[in-house]
């Protein structure tokens, strides 16, 4: 849609995202390493009331958390694919998609845009990071006609951890336009 309408990609990013959101079942955890209780607390657990990074309760929570939120401003969730809202509104539009604590932004509704960043600041600890440049693993660069894209970044931060940096490319062993039987 972006690419099409020629509309500015924005990126915002949750700072603490799992901990924003009371948990709605009970959960208990030891002591934390490193944490040593007094008296009559020596040897007990903790039972937690807000979610915590890597609980297995957490991302749910942290996205019920979000989706109430922005669903509060307006937007509607898709039921196609549940981490794109929208709203169209007299003739404007606004896409938002959100993976755990990265968020982009779009459309054609410049003041809906800049008031959906200011609510989600106001909810949330939320870091502006202006134009979108990386998301997932994936560079984009926009200019006023196209959306460009690469992965580049990212297969060479794989290179360099697994190592394979100085490798030399090989041509591969399969001959070219050979269809595989199945």
């Amino acid at each position: 849609m972006s690419a099409i309408n020629h509309w500015s990609l924005h990126q915002l990013d949750i700072k603490n995202v799992f901990l924003h959101k009371d948990l709605e079942e009970e959960v208990y955890m030891e002591q934390p390493p490193g944490f040593v209780a007094q008296g009559e607390y020596f040897g007990k657990v903790c039972k937690l009331c807000k979610s915590l990074y890597r609980l297995k309760q957490s991302p749910r929570a942290r996205f019920d958390c979000f989706s109430s939120t922005v669903l509060k401003f307006g937007l509607v969730r898709s039921q196609f694919d549940h981490s794109v809202f929208f709203r169209h509104y007299e003739g404007r539009h606004i896409l938002l998609v959100v993976y755990v604590d990265d968020i982009v932004i779009t459309g054609d509704d410049a003041v809906g845009i800049f008031q959906l960043k200011a609510y989600l600041h106001s909810q949330f600890q939320t870091k502006d990071l202006g134009a979108l440049k990386y998301f997932l693993g994936i560079e984009v660069a926009q200019s006023k006609r196209d959306i460009y894209i690469s992965q580049r970044k990212y297969v060479l931060d794989i290179l360099e951890e697994t190592e394979l940096l100085e490798c030399k490319p090989v041509d591969t062993l399969m001959e070219p336009n050979v269809k595989s039987r199945s």
